[in-house]
């Protein structure tokens, strides 16, 4: 796993606490179906806890992984054919009933499971088939106590609307499918990735390690390169990892260089004060230099994520964030095809050569 990964997964969240948890049988999708939907939900800048109970020593579920379950908001089972052979997988699945179920007996944040179904039907994970009945037989010779909150969370679960994936479906049309769900719950904005190039993973735990999230202070990372190089897409990527860090207080301002030329710069900076301080009435900027002072304003005050894609002049970039110093935490990122062409740029920027 690399460094990026297990900033994102089982191994510490960025940024607090997991948005959704995975519940799934090791041997039936760990390395296929899970993998990819796993991955896909990081690449949205969604937190996500993958747990798998054939890595795991011993058979009762520790403290901490409790704790997980307990603050993750979404929770997606992935019933496969063995789910139920997996004392693990039962327990987890209880405690994740008893979390929604408490989440919505209280006017806190309510909390959702979202099913999915794979290479079996409702019906077995509702004990109408002997799939798995026949495994919940098997364990109530060991563990009789617990064999009737299990058929009760089975039986709860599988009353929620899911997604019911046999061999023959596309699989990555239910993970766009799952990923747009989780999205809309959490209600957050990612910027659409199409491109896989090759060795972009590379580039984005070089970036990562830079921005260093953790880190109190402020961070400005330039990514430069011809065209058509993947410099867009490797900024999307982290963008979206680090959504959900920032919360709202983040933007993406794409071709800046095309869009300065048509409506200078002053539409740009009415965009990035919308986003960043969430509001639908967009702040009317009269000229570039008051847009200017007003971004400066509001940055020095704010943590913020931003992105200044293809930028061509350095001042572009002062125009877009002001001359204050920006709120500790900041991240900014800029892509840019020519250095050379970069004048007034702020203090402390670090360049990365895609």
């Amino acid at each position: 796993m690399t460094n990026l990964e297990a900033g994102m997964s089982s191994d510490g969240a960025v940024g607090g606490e997991y948005q959704v948890f995975l519940s799934f049988r090791g041997p039936d999708t760990r390395h296929g179906f899970t993998n990819c939907l796993y991955h896909a939900l990081v690449d949205a800048g969604i937190r996500v806890f993958r747990d798998d109970d054939e890595l795991r020593v011993g058979e009762v579920i520790g403290g901490e992984l409790l704790r997980t379950i307990d603050n993750s908001i979404l929770y997606i089972p992935i019933f496969s054919q063995s789910y139920a052979t997996s004392k693990w997988c039962l327990r987890e699945l209880t405690r994740i009933v008893e979390n929604t179920d408490a989440s919505n007996r209280s006017e806190g944040i309510k909390k959702k499971i979202l099913p999915i179904f794979f290479d079996v039907e409702p019906e077995d994970v509702k004990l109408k088939t002997s799939s798995y009945s026949d495994a919940l037989l098997e364990h109530e010779k060991k563990v009789p106590e617990e064999v009737k909150a299990w058929r009760k969370a089975l039986v709860q679960v599988d009353e929620i609307k899911g997604w019911n994936l046999n061999k023959d479906e596309g699989q990555g049309h239910l993970i766009k499918l799952v990923v747009e769900e989780v999205l809309d719950n959490l209600k957050i904005k990612h910027k659409p990735v199409t491109e896989h190039l090759v060795g972009l993973p590379d580039r984005v735990v070089d970036v990562m390690k830079l921005l260093d999230i953790n880190s109190g202070d402020v961070r400005l990372i330039g990514i430069h390169g011809m065209g058509g190089i993947g410099k867009t897409t490797l900024a999307k990527i982290i963008f979206n990892q680090l959504s959900s860090h920032f919360g709202k207080r983040r933007s993406f301002l794409e071709d800046i260089r095309e869009e300065s030329r048509k409506d200078s710069l002053v539409k740009l900076q009415e965009k990035l004060l919308s986003e960043i301080i969430n509001s639908k009435v967009i702040e009317r900027i009269p000229d570039a230099d008051y847009g200017m002072r007003r971004t400066g304003e509001i940055l020095c005050n704010k943590m913020v994520l931003i992105v200044l894609d293809d930028v061509d002049k350095g001042e572009q970039i002062e125009k877009l964030l002001g001359k204050y110093s920006l709120y500790p935490g900041t991240r900014i990122i800029v892509t840019t095809r020519n250095t050379g062409k970069l004048s007034l740029l702020p203090e402390g920027f670090l360049w990365l050569l895609k």
